[in-house]
Parts: C-alpha cells; structure tokens; sequence
C-alpha cells in the first residue's frame, strides 16, 4: 500500500517532440563519446569513458559505499530524471505583485504554519515527471519516491540525477540501491550547485505561480492547487524551463 498523501501527478506531455526528445535515450546499449561528454559536462562531471561505464575522478561517497563508483552505461534504453524536494508551506511568502500606489499589501495567512514537502523527479528532455506530496522528507519519502519512479518506467533504465542533501546521500538507502542496480543508477551534482539540477527551475517557476502571495484555506486546498497546476503546465513551459530550444 502506498503510504504517500492522495496527492500523485504523473505528468505526461503527447507531442511530437517528446516522441523526438526521447531517441536520445533510445539506443540499447553503447553511447558515442560525444554523446558522453555531452552529458558529462551538462552535469559538470568530470569523467573517464570506458566500454561500459564513465569513472568519475572525483567519487562520490555513495556510490563508492555500494561498490558502484561510475556511472554506468545502461543494457535498456535509459531515462533521465532531475530529482529533488520543495518546501510546501501553507503560510505564503510575500513576493513580486501588482498592488495601488499608496496602499499597503497584504496576504492573510494562517496564523500558525504548517509544512509539507514535494518530492519531485523531471524527465529530460521530454518534460514528463512524477510529482508526490509527503508531511515528511526523510530518506524514506525518498525510497518511495524513487520506487515509485521504477514502477512507471517498467521498460526503462532510470537515471536520477541527485544533490547531496542528507536524506539523499544516507546508508538507509543503500540497500534499496544495491537490489535495483540493474534498472536505477543515480548521478550526483557536485556539492553546493543546485543551479545544475533542473527541477529546480520547476520549483522557482511554482513559487512565483502558486504559492507565493496566496492564501488557501487549507493545506490540503494547497496541495490540490499545485497538483492541478502540475497537470496543466503546457509541454512549451517545460521545454523552456529545461532550456531547451522550441
């Protein structure tokens, strides 16, 4: 049973050019070189190309935890997923809007706050993602979350791409990525650089649009709205924010 909130949007975006996008991660098993350092340097990596994997020459201490300090080449046809949480307060933040010259803006709030958090992983260069909402972010929201990921992409080799956040990086997940090497591989930013994970566009472009300057009767109402918005974003949006050329 899954213990996550009702609130669930797997987001898909039918056009032809998520048909295109995904032939890049379409080929069974070896990528080009090119191709390679083209990834490499889009997640400022620093690697050496081997037949079946990229050795990073700076490790990473999880992966090098679980006995897998490369990122390897897949067997499947790969999916490559920008990972990451945000903050889903009920108290709003004040924020850019059009007010009278002269009169003083206000937000109701909610008197005392309550905080829950979105677990999110974006689909590049498609746009696709799967978006939960938990009261909690612990290493176990994690596990769900990138689970959850696996059984949506049945056919797939999935890629996350990850910070170094503590619930991201901790022992507790070990195990859960030792039983999946075989169809999940994570691919950690270095530390201090969330302007390279690209989810978090999607999370400055949901503050300016939902929840920053409003006010929702309840949390729940909050996280209905966000979840709707999520659904209705046009694939153009998402194509813009993953700085893709129209």
């Amino acid at each position: 049973m899954r213990e996550f909130l009702f609130y669930l949007a797997e987001t898909k975006r039918e056009t032809n050019r998520q048909e295109q996008a995904a032939s890049w991660f379409s080929r069974p098993h070896v990528y080009s070189e090119a191709w390679l350092h083209k990834v490499g340097a889009k997640f400022a990596l620093s690697g050496q190309l081997t037949s079946d994997a990229v050795k990073l020459i700076v490790p990473d201490k999880q992966l090098t935890r679980i006995g897998h300090p490369h990122i390897l080449i897949p067997r499947l046809r790969g999916k490559l997923f920008f990972f990451d949480e945000a903050k889903v307060s009920w108290c709003p933040q004040t924020g850019r809007v059009y007010r009278v010259v002269g009169e003083e803006y206000k937000v109701d709030t909610p008197g005392k706050n309550k905080t829950w958090y979105i677990l999110g992983s974006l689909e590049y260069p498609t746009g696709n993602g799967l978006y939960e909402i938990y009261e909690h972010q612990t290493n176990v929201q994690v596990l769900q979350h990138w689970q959850h990921l696996i059984d949506m992409c049945s056919d797939d080799f999935v890629f996350v791409v990850r910070d170094n956040a503590p619930q991201h990086v901790t022992p507790m997940l070990d195990g859960f990525l030792i039983d999946n090497q075989d169809r999940f591989c994570l691919v950690p930013l270095p530390t201090y650089s969330p302007h390279l994970n690209l989810i978090e566009r999607l999370w400055h472009y949901m503050r300016d649009n939902i929840t920053r300057s409003t006010f929702y009767i309840t949390i729940e109402k909050l996280c209905e709205a966000l979840v709707d918005w999520l659904r209705e974003i046009p694939f153009e949006r998402f194509h813009s924010l993953l700085g893709l050329s129209p």
